[in-house]
């Protein structure tokens, strides 16, 4: 989808994006290529400068990081799978987020591992953890966690692009909190992490503080949730809303 996506060219939004595909201009070389028989002299002329840049970034390693400027941050889920550096990410928090030391535990999923950061123990190794991916998604990430964590670490490394999944599936119907939306998919998780919250993680943190010696592994089982199903949520969200736009243009892919 990344190749297809014309709505960083002022002018164009998605009923226009449509046309284009329609009228056979599918990517960005055939917009360079195709254009200027296919589109109107002011549609070429404000494309051409934006295209060319975006093609420019595409072939250069740093390149991703002047894509993510341009592209919208609605739409940036268009970045996957074209880039498939992908970290899934989740925080804990006391009851002060804001305050130094209010995050308790950051858990991070490269689709095969999960890595977690510790308050007390190895948190401020997170600073520099994300670097090497190419896309942070979350769910509620951009409203919760990603600004608690510039807040908290003001030098913390985050990767260019970012996927919120609580806007990409609410564009698909799915709505309401992660747990919620998990069920619907059939998305399980274990019995003794089933019905927490977000306020009994902040509860089992004080426990651990107190001295209980079940608490913290449970807190970790807890975050280790909120990532795990990002991972299908992801897949499915990319697939589902790329199949929906193709249809809405009458093509199949």
């Amino acid at each position: 989808m990344l190749l297809r996506t014309f709505l960083h060219i002022s002018g164009i939004g998605a009923k226009r994006e449509l046309m284009l595909w329609q009228a056979g201009i599918n990517t960005w070389r055939d917009f360079m290529q195709k254009g200027p028989e296919l589109l109107s002299p002011r549609i070429f002329g404000l494309g051409k400068p934006v295209i060319k840049r975006s093609l420019a970034a595409l072939a250069s390693p740093a390149g991703l990081s002047e894509l993510a400027k341009m592209i919208p941050a609605r739409e940036q889920w268009r970045f996957y799978p074209h880039f498939a550096k992908v970290v899934f990410l989740d925080i804990e928090t006391g009851f002060n987020a804001l305050e130094w030391g209010g995050i308790t535990v950051v858990g991070l999923y490269d689709g095969n591992k999960v890595e977690q950061f510790i308050s007390g123990r190895n948190l401020n190794e997170v600073r520099h953890a994300l670097r090497g991916y190419d896309i942070v998604c979350t769910f509620s990430g951009t409203s919760f966690d990603l600004p608690v964590l510039k807040k908290v670490f003001s030098d913390i490394y985050l990767p260019p692009a970012h996927i919120d999944l609580r806007w990409v599936l609410k564009r698909l119907g799915y709505t309401g909190g992660l747990k919620r939306i998990e069920k619907e998919f059939g998305l399980d998780r274990p019995a003794d992490v089933r019905d927490m919250d977000g306020l009994e993680a902040v509860r089992l943190w004080q426990a651990h503080e107190k001295g209980d010696p079940d608490a913290l592994a449970l807190l970790c089982e807890y975050n280790a949730c909120d990532i795990l199903n990002l991972k299908p949520l992801l897949e499915f969200s990319v697939s589902e809303l790329e199949k929906r736009l193709m249809a809405r243009a009458g093509l199949t892919g």
